[in-house]
């Protein structure tokens, strides 16, 4: 049983559907069934996802990949969809040293019908962005939720739009060039400028409403963002703002020890929705939702790490002569992923060893190379091939670290964000506590040198260690 505010004691509750019928019905309290569940909500990762554990299930309760499902979560008095889409993966475990049998479900949202589909839209000279949009979203098909008010501040398309193909290709296009985030969760098609006022009325979020333990400030020293983990609460969306009140906080301000607190970082006020995290265990204590959220009026916080206002770029001193194109084009593409520029050199300067070569290979034997180390298929992706991108000038290849970062457009708040775009995505946004892999995973091996103090966990802050350093020491060589 778990306590709520007032003193009242309320059940948890979940249950799932299949193809549209009750699989596992309405489950309160202690039950015969187990479940436990990660639900990550994400906005430019185009749709959410999910890792469903059902314990003890019969061999013969078979689920198909592919099978429709829908996995509602909450208490008693307030239970409702925390995840609706597609199942991709069906396995069966069994945990070391346990008897229990896990049927695992890896899903995702959305459908086959609308996981890749395909638009023409051309729209005349003068339309609005908001249209281009609803556009898009009709050429799928897929229910939209977007504010036009967000966008009444952006200029007319003076050519018209014109979009032939891919539909979440298109999306991404359109959201790089107007600064907003998208995401497919729970059968429909989120859009939002994160930063700007939304017509949702707030949810409180403090100790009597469910806030577990203390907030930590993000984004900067001036706190423009927000971490904060709650009773789960279905009502909490992509798309909602929370209205946060705590007297204590902890603090994770990007670079904290090159910048000073300011007195307005403090966990009080309204907050917009970035990303969540569902998780539960019915058999122990974790129910909850994790919120990232952003101080709505707020831009991306260059002021922590700045250089002075002197036109200087960390780094630019051990680039061989002519240095200035490569200058010119890194803050152009950083204006254009509302970043600062120091950031891209940092994360260039840890990953090439601060060389900039555009031909270096990493040392661990991955096929990586280059500016931000593309491996293989992520330069196929882009278009190109690892041995083509060794045969540019680091001025050409930049074009490339533009397009790999492209879609990471408004969700970069510190350089550690700028870090894990390029390190490991799922740690965009997150508090430095954030663990990224555990000592089960396959990537903790690959990676165990960064466990600092070897508790068998890595989390994000570990991992920012040397990338911060490099934009510290990138400062002895600004130019």
């Amino acid at each position: 049983m778990d306590t709520s505010s007032g003193g009242n004691m309320r059940s948890r509750a979940w249950s799932i559907d299949i193809n549209g019928e009750p699989y596992i019905g309405l489950q309160s309290g202690s039950t015969q069934f187990r479940i436990q569940f990660n639900i990550d909500v994400s906005p430019g990762s185009s749709v959410s996802y999910a890792d469903i554990r059902l314990y003890n299930l019969n061999k013969v309760s078979g689920i198909a990949n592919g099978a429709s499902i829908i996995l509602k979560a909450g208490y008693t008095d307030n239970i409702d969809a925390i995840f609706t889409g597609t199942v991709t993966n069906v396995l069966r475990e069994r945990e070391p040293g346990a008897p229990e049998i896990i049927t695992r479900l890896i899903c995702r949202s959305g459908s086959a019908a609308v996981d890749r589909g395909s638009a023409q839209v051309s729209l005349g000279p003068g339309a609005r962005v908001e249209e281009a949009i609803r556009a898009l979203a009709r050429e799928w098909p897929i229910p939209i939720d977007i504010d036009n008010e967000q966008f009444a501040d952006d200029q007319p398309m003076a050519r018209g739009y014109h979009a032939d193909g891919d539909i979440p290709k298109a999306m991404d296009n359109l959201a790089y060039d107007y600064k907003f985030v998208w995401l497919q969760h729970m059968g429909r098609m989120y859009v939002t400028k994160p930063e700007m006022k939304r017509n949702s009325t707030a949810i409180k979020i403090n100790q009597l409403t469910g806030m577990i333990g203390i907030p930590e400030i993000t984004r900067g020293p001036y706190g423009l963002g927000v971490f904060v983990s709650a009773q789960l609460n279905p009502s909490i969306m992509v798309s909602s703002v929370i209205d946060l009140k705590s007297e204590f906080a902890t603090y994770n301000t990007g670079n904290l020890y090159l910048s000073e607190v300011q007195p307005e970082a403090v966990p009080v006020g309204e907050y917009n929705v970035f990303a969540l995290r569902y998780s539960g265990d019915s058999h122990s204590d974790t129910w909850k939702v994790d919120i990232d959220g952003i101080r709505w009026g707020a831009k991306p916080d260059t002021r922590s790490v700045s250089t002075p206002e002197n036109g200087k770029l960390i780094w630019i001193g051990v680039i061989k002569e002519p240095y200035e194109p490569f200058k010119a084009k890194v803050i152009s593409i950083a204006k254009g992923l509302s970043v600062d520029p120091n950031w891209l050199m940092a994360v260039m300067a840890f990953e090439t060893g601060e060389k900039f070569s555009p031909g270096v290979l990493n040392g661990a034997g991955s096929g990586a190379i280059g500016l931000i180390q593309f491996v293989p298929s992520t330069a196929v992706g882009l278009g190109t091939t690892t041995q083509r991108l060794a045969r540019m000038t680091a001025v050409q290849q930049l074009d490339y670290v533009e397009k790999y970062y492209k879609p990471f457009s408004g969700r970069m708040r510190n350089l550690g964000d700028a870090y894990m775009a390029v390190f490991w995505k799922a740690g965009i946004g997150r508090p430095d506590s954030y663990v990224l892999f555990t000592s089960a995973d396959p990537a903790y091996e690959k990676n165990k040198t960064l466990d600092r103090g070897n508790k068998g966990y890595i989390t994000r802050g570990d991992c920012l260690v040397f990338v911060n350093a490099a934009f510290e020491k990138g400062g002895n060589f600004a130019k």
